[in-house]
């Protein structure tokens, strides 16, 4: 198999570029793991062709876990990629694509997009815990169709490549998610992290105005008592 693009060449699975020295070579046994947060729930509607579709979608940030993705051409590493999560109809393995805009401008991080794609009930179950405070953090991991150097296999962290540009479209890749998972924002424990204003829990609590009204009574009462005893003694020794 000889597949051309605009500068690299790909037989049998391995890539060749004109001027680069190492070749790169595709590693279904190295997944690609990624955290995201910020996350957020949006709901919407669009027109295609005449017909209103749900675009009903989630949004955040998500980042590389202890990887780095690069373009082979200009080899920055990214660190922080804008996160779409959509849903399909079915039951199938979520899927995920990696994509920088066609003539995009700007470092890879301002450009890399990452979109994942769930089945709609796991895609429904995100949603509502994300709602419910329940899905603050999100992890998954793919195996991807990215590039890595030829003979690198013990690289870390592993450096995954875009491949260049074909025939002028957008770079694309694409992976499968065998696993993902999310959880809730982690408590603080740090007492800084009080709101300004709260009371320390062991802080003593203010008097009641009312039981203190009380007990004042209760010593006018005493006293009276104890002079009318007084009073009684001094009438009894007449």
């Amino acid at each position: 198999m000889n597949d051309r693009t605009d500068s690299a060449s790909i037989v049998d699975g391995r890539m060749t570029l004109p001027g680069v020295a190492s070749a790169f070579v595709q590693d279904a046994a190295k997944p690609l793991g990624f955290t995201a947060d910020g996350l957020v729930a949006v709901s919407g509607h669009d027109w295609r062709d005449g017909v209103l579709h749900d675009a009903a979608r989630i949004e955040g940030h998500a980042r590389p876990d202890r990887a780095r993705i690069a373009r082979i051409d200009q080899p920055e590493p990214a660190q922080d990629l804008s996160l779409t999560i959509r849903s399909f109809p079915g039951e199938s393995a979520p899927l995920l694509r990696l994509s920088l805009p066609a003539g995009a401008q700007g470092d890879l991080d301002d450009r890399l997009a990452a979109e994942l794609f769930l089945p709609q009930p796991l895609f429904a179950a995100l949603r509502q815990d994300l709602i419910d405070g329940r899905a603050d953090h999100l992890s998954f991991a793919a195996t991807t169709n990215l590039w890595l150097r030829e003979g690198n296999a013990d690289e870390e962290p592993p450096v995954f490549h875009l491949a260049p540009e074909a025939d002028g479209r957008p770079r694309q890749a694409h992976g499968r998610v065998h696993s993902i998972s999310w959880r809730p924002l982690d408590p603080a424990g740090d007492p800084a992290s009080l709101a300004p204003g709260q009371p320390d829990q062991e802080a003593e609590e203010p008097e009641d105005p009312v039981a203190e009204q009380l007990r004042r009574i209760n010593w006018s009462l005493k006293q009276v008592l104890i002079i009318l005893v007084f009073l009684m003694l001094i009438i009894a020794l007449k």
